[in-house]
């Protein structure tokens, strides 16, 4: 009997042993101001985009644990090896593609101009004329802003910040004139400030602008197609639309993938994880 006992537990370990090599961690750089897609509340990241990584790492049989960082710090921790995936409201762009993978893109943004509610600016005048506006430094605003206003001679001046939040403060004691950053953030911002700020004005990129997970350049692909899947999966089961409805209840639901920018190599076809 003690002999079957010992074979038992040998054959036991020998078939829960497969389970347990397959539970890999996954380490998530998250920078959590940037609402409704990554913030802290009660001291737990929550959001779009790590509600949406939780339920891909369940579904796929893997554990992810987050790290909060900087944004401009998140790209360069992934190169690093610091990190193995970027969650936030990462835009996908050739320049970024150069240096990390993305995977298939999940939502599609606009770019919004904040101003105080009392103020008469619109969003010419607020993006003109001596204007002070912050921006999140390292980001798709940033460059935006720099090539297409004051590329073009604009009397524009940018002040850069770490977040958007630190950005919104200053707009809100009056150094700034505006804040120029991306709808669904500044959507959430009007949303706890009513009374205070207001949405001047809406720009629609060209080509359009889109986020997804960002991963480090890799000759093994795993990573990538584990991802690719569990992002469509999630669509698929309905399960992406109830995490955005939980966050913004009143936004439209597109289709995922989304619209996929050109000159982004993890976009070229087959595309990982998806075979077409």
């Amino acid at each position: 009997m003690k002999t079957m006992m010992v074979r038992l537990m040998a054959l036991m370990a020998l078939t829960l042993l497969p389970l347990m090599v397959l539970a890999q961690t996954y380490v998530a750089g998250i920078e959590p101001s940037f609402p409704p897609w990554a913030s802290v509340k009660r001291g737990e990241y929550v959001g779009i985009a790590p509600d949406a990584v939780r339920a891909i790492a369940k579904q796929q049989g893997f554990d992810v644990k987050f790290k909060s960082m900087s944004f401009s710090s998140l790209i360069p921790a992934l190169k690093a090896g610091k990190i193995d995936i970027l969650v936030t409201g990462l835009t996908v762009t050739p320049e970024r593609a150069k240096q990390i993978d993305f995977t298939v893109p999940w939502w599609e943004t606009k770019l919004d101009v904040l101003v105080p509610a009392d103020s008469d600016t619109n969003m010419i005048t607020a993006l003109c004329c001596g204007s002070n506006v912050g921006v999140q430094t390292g980001t798709t605003n940033y460059e935006w802003l720099k090539d297409n206003v004051v590329g073009q001679d604009v009397d524009l001046s940018i002040h850069t910040y770490d977040t958007d939040t630190t950005a919104l403060q200053d707009l809100l004691i009056g150094r700034l004139d505006a804040t120029f950053l991306d709808d669904d953030t500044a959507r959430a911002f009007v949303g706890d400030n009513p009374e205070r700020i207001r949405i001047a004005g809406q720009i629609a990129p060209h080509p359009a602008q889109v986020y997804a997970l960002g991963i480090a350049k890799n000759d093994d692909d795993t990573l990538l197609k584990t991802l690719n899947m569990g992002v469509v999966e999630l669509y698929e089961s309905g399960d992406w639309a109830k995490i955005i409805h939980k966050y913004m209840p009143d936004a439209a639901v597109g289709k995922v993938p989304t619209e996929m920018p050109a000159d982004v190599p993890s976009y070229e076809t087959p595309i990982a994880g998806l075979g077409s």
